[in-house]
């Protein structure tokens, strides 16, 4: 299994900056899982407990509220999910639900903080790839809402004041929410 590990974490950007050594550290780790269509990798509330790289599939990641579900994010072949989990031990923020039938390499957070605090350069370049995942998301969401707050205010009504207020406060809690 480490070879076959190997050669799909190579094909992840997550892993670009990896030597074959590296990889095969990362490889020995991590294991497949394998979700029908409808399955869910992780719920909203579930202790975070590790990093999902899709190697084939499709996921949807949602939120659930009292008006329904609400997507964040679909993420096909090379996405990422759960990456907080390796840094932080908070709960899941949303759920994860396989759109097809997908296949996962699960990174579980405990082994991967071991290789960690062993000093693994592995673990070391996976922390600050991360990190740029963690940074796209935020321009992204940064993005959004400064177009929906510029749209608020362009409406010149003092309700429009209270939402830029409001898109604002979201805007500062988004920038530390990941899923």
């Amino acid at each position: 299994m480490g070879k076959e590990h190997a050669a799909a974490l190579k094909a992840m950007a997550l892993c670009r900056a990896l030597s074959a050594v590296e990889l095969d550290a990362i490889a020995a780790i991590v294991e497949t899982r394998e979700i029908a269509a409808g399955g869910e990798l992780f719920r909203e509330g579930d202790p975070g407990d590790g990093l999902y790289l899709i190697v084939a599939g499709e996921v949807n990641v949602f939120k659930r509220s009292p008006g329904g579900e609400h997507s964040l994010a679909k993420l096909g072949a090379g996405g990422v999910l759960g990456e907080m989990s390796l840094v932080t031990s908070e709960a899941r923020s949303a759920t994860g639900r396989a759109l097809i039938d997908t296949r996962v390499l699960y990174l579980p957070a405990a082994r991967f903080r071991a290789l960690l605090e062993a000093g693994a350069i592995a673990a070391h370049k996976i922390v600050a790839a991360i990190a740029e995942v963690l940074a796209r998301r935020l321009a992204t969401m940064n993005g959004v809402v400064l177009g929906l707050a510029g749209a608020a205010g362009a409406s010149g009504s003092p309700r429009g004041a209270l939402k830029t207020q409001d898109l604002a406060a979201l805007h500062r809690t988004m920038q530390v929410w990941s899923f």
